[in-house]
């Protein structure tokens, strides 16, 4: 069994659970914050049949907002990654 995300909504779905684990909120807590059913809840942290309301919801009540963004763009979080490339260059 793989354990890690093969798409953008798994990547979405385990990003979500582990920001409302490191909140230490349980899923009945933030259903409750988000007036949704901890089943909910549950199929947004497995990947299954969930809409974009849901997930905004969800993202907002754990401090997040759900944005679109190119899929070339480089974000802050990448900027390592990117210029490592660089560093092994100078290097040869």
């Amino acid at each position: 069994m793989r354990n890690y995300p093969i798409n953008n909504l798994e990547t979405l779905a385990l990003e979500l659970k582990t920001i409302r684990r490191r909140l230490k909120l349980s899923q009945q807590a933030l259903a409750e914050r988000t007036l949704l059913s901890r089943r909910t809840i549950t199929n947004a942290e497995t990947a299954h049949s969930v809409g974009l309301l849901e997930f905004t919801r969800m993202a907002n009540a754990l401090g997040y907002d759900v944005v679109l963004r190119p899929k070339q763009t480089v974000v802050f979080e990448e900027l390592a990654t990117v210029f490592a490339d660089d560093e092994d260059l100078h290097h040869e």
